[in-house]
């Protein structure tokens, strides 16, 4: 694995994160922003066979906006499900589609938001370290929507490069933080890699963002990739149906059209775009199919009321099989864009 990882890393040389005037590259965090270190527990397994990998979307009104209905409580009770369900769902993987804080860095909000945030996500790793990542999206950024301008400060401070190494998970980083990085799981057979893009609806970085992405991907070609970042596509036009697509956003145009050359993608997942909050698509490009899938529940009372989803791969027929519920209602969603299957 490390290997690989500097191989890839010797290729893209010069990528650089958080630039100014003088163009890309990495910024120092103030001394007090160090990366928090703990210790994981012991690395979950999972048993043959059928395996789930969970998502959790836009947790940024249970830490933010507290008169919206959404309270801390339900991010951790997603959390406690997670920890509780692990060996009965077979998870092998979480992911966090981005917005996990409402105000990023802003000093008015950003200490309470983040420790809240760090305390219900590190549930994860302990007393079992269940593999796990996180995306950046425009609400963790401060100000809000430039990869080269906004600080991440909190979101490396609590889920830096430091924090992540020497998990046998984590692969590695884009420039000089963890805003952009990919993690490395088996399950059912299969080898993944799970590739994270932070937000860049403007595009002001997404080209250098999306070569890094191709380049990893070619790799790691034996392995099966789940491209991850805030915004790829908008919701179903029809809500509770897939019969009809929704849209590519910009920055998810913009990945679609430089990543699909590579055929070990199945699938992509974003946050993002509220309203109904479901939407999925399947694309072809020279006979391989990338399945893209939206999840963001806080436009819904109590803004998201701790809906998430689990994607449960059939191994032996090849599918990937969708569920939507809450574990704080007890409520599943079992319309047709929130509980279906499709075909990997």
């Amino acid at each position: 694995m490390r290997q690989a990882f500097f191989l890839a890393a010797l290729a893209l040389a010069g990528c650089g994160k958080k630039g100014g005037d003088a163009g890309p590259g990495p910024v120092t965090p103030p001394e007090n922003f160090e990366t928090e270190l703990n210790t994981p527990g012991t690395a979950a397994t999972t048993a043959p066979g059928d395996f789930t990998i969970v998502v959790l979307p836009d947790t940024q009104y249970y830490l933010g906006q507290p008169q919206l209905g959404g309270t801390p409580a339900m991010f951790n009770a997603q959390i406690s499900w997670i920890k509780n369900n692990q060996v009965a769902e077979n998870i092998a993987y979480v992911a966090h589609l981005g917005d996990i804080s409402e105000h990023g860095d802003n000093p008015n909000y950003a200490a309470t938001e983040w420790k809240l945030a760090r305390d219900a996500i590190y549930g994860l790793e302990n007393p079992v370290s269940i593999p796990y990542g996180l995306a950046v999206g425009n609400h963790d950024q401060y100000p809000s929507g430039n990869p080269l301008t906004s600080t991440t400060n909190y979101y490396n401070r609590y889920f830096g490069v430091k924090h992540y190494e020497g998990r046998p998970y984590y692969g590695g980083n884009y420039g000089g933080n963890n805003d952009s990085h990919y993690d490395l799981f088996s399950a059912g057979g299969m080898d993944f890699i799970v590739i994270y893009l932070e937000f860049d609806d403007q595009l002001v970085n997404a080209g250098a963002m999306n070569n890094w992405a191709y380049d990893l991907l070619g790799v790691y070609a034996s392995r099966k990739a789940i491209i991850v970042s805030h915004s790829i596509m908008g919701n179903n036009p029809v809500a509770g149906s897939n019969t009809t697509k929704g849209n590519f956003s910009k920055q998810g145009s913009s990945i679609y059209e430089r990543l699909k050359y590579r055929s070990n993608i199945v699938m992509m997942i974003n946050g993002h775009h509220g309203d109904n909050g479901e939407g999925y698509r399947a694309d072809v490009f020279e006979g391989h199919t990338i399945h893209t899938f939206l999840s963001d529940y806080q436009s819904r009372p109590n803004g998201g009321g701790g809906m998430m989803r689990l994607y449960k791969f059939a191994v032996a027929n090849k599918e990937i099989r969708v569920k939507t519920f809450s574990p704080v209602t007890g409520v599943a969603e079992t319309d047709g864009d929130s509980d279906f299957t499709v075909k990997y």
